[in-house]
């Protein structure tokens, strides 16, 4: 991005400074994201990709929604919202402009217990704090996000009208996934038994801002996915993500085994804090499970289609990504936890 663009879009939102640099954030699959900096103010300036993120009006809302309860609320986390509590359009793409989070950094695998501890207990602590929140009066931004019978639907759909080169090249993992399909089902039927939260729905480790000198947690961010829905969604995409050694992009397959400590001491804080039922702690540990092999199904899917969903930067990597997380899921199955 040239500085001149960056600057344009800095008046468009009403600010004076002068940008003195601007750098790419790559870690990010939807949205295009920069870290900008003027000589006083560092912001996260991202250009919305409104063909994943059609209703970013209505997750706006949401996200306005939510920051400006748990504020009244003193949730002991940062939250940074929208400045101006708005998007903005410029050249046909929506951009929004958030403060950013001083002395922060993400990381993109655990290195640390004290990390998993302390990004745990702030995820219990959302919950925590938003437990007496009528998470209905949330809007619906992606409808069927985590809905196992719709991605069982595209799946199925991608087998028969997917790129055939990619088909046949994909066939050994096609043919192994098909016969683990119904776990997605039972997962539509847990999660309907459990009470609808607010749910952050991408709770992986580089949403995660922690401290650069005490390495605990100061904010979780990205809440483009903020709806109702079920607490085993961001319980379970914690665990795909932090209990993964070398993350999803990988393609040491061999060195995927989860780390089943990782694992224990998630499940364990974010359950004494985040006020659950007991039919929902039960039941976090498979939700660790089923939403690895739900992104695996994802991840696969949007290879087969020709990578329309998830940024790639080389041809196979959601097949790739696919495999990861398939060698996660099978990993996870070999293990109780707790």
């Amino acid at each position: 991005m040239e500085l001149e663009f960056a600057q344009s879009i800095f008046s468009n939102f009403g600010l004076k400074e002068s940008i003195v640099n601007v750098k790419r954030i790559e870690s990010g699959l939807i949205n295009s994201t920069f870290i900008v900096n003027s000589k006083t103010n560092s912001y996260i300036l991202q250009a919305i990709n409104t063909s994943i993120l059609p209703n970013y009006e209505k997750g706006l809302e949401n996200i306005l929604t939510v920051g400006n309860w748990l504020k009244k609320k003193n949730y002991p986390y940062s939250f940074p919202l929208p400045i101006k509590s708005e998007y903005l359009k410029v050249k046909n793409e929506v951009w929004r402009l958030m403060p950013f989070v001083k002395n922060s950094i993400s990381y993109n695998r655990v290195s640390t217990l004290n990390q998993v501890k302390s990004a745990a207990n702030c995820l219990g602590e959302f919950y925590h704090y938003l437990s007496d929140f009528n998470a209905k009066n949330l809007l619906i931004t992606l409808p069927n996000f985590h809905n196992g019978e719709f991605i069982i639907k595209k799946f199925e759909e991608a087998l028969t009208s997917g790129d055939s080169k990619r088909l046949l090249f994909a066939k050994p993992i096609i043919n192994e996934i098909l016969s683990e399909l119904p776990i997605l089902k039972k997962w539509d039927n847990v999660c309907n038994s459990l009470p609808t939260r607010v749910v952050h729905y991408d709770t992986k480790i580089n949403n995660f801002l922690f401290d650069k000198k005490t390495d605990e947690v100061l904010a979780i961010i990205d809440f483009d996915t903020l709806m109702p829905g079920c607490v085993l969604s961001d319980i379970g995409d914690m665990i795909r993500t932090y209990s993964n050694p070398v993350g999803e992009e990988s393609k040491e397959i061999e060195k995927v085994v989860c780390n089943k400590e990782i694992i224990n001491l998630i499940i364990k804080e974010f359950a004494k804090i985040a006020c659950l039922e007991n039919e929902e702690i039960e039941n976090l540990f498979f939700g660790g499970i089923a939403i690895t092999f739900m992104q695996c199904v994802r991840f696969l899917t949007d290879y087969l289609n020709g990578d329309s969903y998830y940024k790639i930067s080389y041809e196979s990597q959601n097949l790739i990504r696919a495999k990861n997380q398939w060698a996660l899921y099978l990993s996870l199955r070999k293990i109780k936890a707790l």
